[in-house]
């Protein structure tokens, strides 16, 4: 019986070749799972700001061709939301290599889904809060470089915010502080951390018009940050699963 409790602590690392097929898989369904949410969800919320965008279109009397229908243009952000998961899974299964002793957890399912919510903080909530996303019908062509720069700016800071919470923690561990201890001073850190984040870099420089709801702009941000929220939940539980059935057949 205290051979099978401890079981989960003495798993064995999985190879990295099988690892990365696995989290390859949980990026394919990572990927299709946020897809349908695009489609039936944050769909709905794209459609208002579209016809804004025509009726801009009509009152200025331009006209201009679609190039591909909408339902054309679904399939394709579909299909390209699921490559890039994959592709992004790969990057994910790289990192969970490399940092797999040091993640909290008993078994991988907890180690994964520990590194998913940190992907989740780092590469979605952080930019929902200093440069949110906006539909169709709000942003200017001429800022795209500016926000651009924004964006990447606030992924840096997520990471290197990630990495030294990460040092700290281990750190206070190594001493052999109290757990709550060590939770409290990761929770300090994160907020002061995040918080310079958000009073160094600059907001976004574009405004939203007087003829586009509140309603409108909200529904879609929170719609896409439901997206990104579907994909990593379903990244690292699937990643999880796979991956802690590898280590205990290892």
């Amino acid at each position: 019986m205290a051979a099978t409790l401890e079981e989960p602590r003495q798993q064995t690392a999985p190879r990295f070749g099988p690892l990365l097929g696995r989290f390859a898989l949980a990026g394919l369904a990572g990927g299709a799972a946020s897809g349908i949410w695009a489609m039936v969800v944050t769909e709905r919320t794209i459609t208002p700001a579209l016809a804004l965008e025509e009726a801009r279109t009509a009152a200025s009397h331009e006209h201009s061709e679609e190039l591909f229908s909408r339902h054309t243009q679904l399939l394709g952000g579909f299909l390209g939301t699921v490559i890039a998961a994959v592709v992004f899974s790969v990057v994910v299964a790289a990192v969970f290599a490399g940092v797999r002793h040091r993640l909290p957890g008993r078994s991988d399912v907890g180690r994964v889904a520990v590194l998913a919510a940190i992907g989740f903080a780092v590469f979605a909530l952080l930019p929902a809060i200093k440069i949110p996303a906006n539909p169709p019908a709000v942003g200017d062509p001429d800022t795209i470089d500016t926000r651009t720069a924004i964006y990447i700016a606030v992924l840096g800071a997520g990471v290197v915010t990630a990495l030294l919470v990460g040092a700290l923690v281990g750190t206070l561990r190594s001493r052999g502080l109290h757990p709550s201890a060590v939770a409290t001073a990761a929770v300090l850190a994160t907020v002061a951390l995040v918080t310079a984040m958000v009073l160094l870099v600059p907001d976004s420089p574009d405004s939203i018009s007087a003829d586009v709801p509140a309603a409108v702009v909200w529904d879609f941000r929170l719609a896409s940050l439901g997206q990104l929220a579907v994909l990593w939940t379903t990244l690292g539980l699937t990643a999880g699963y796979l991956v802690d059935k590898l280590a205990r057949r290892a």
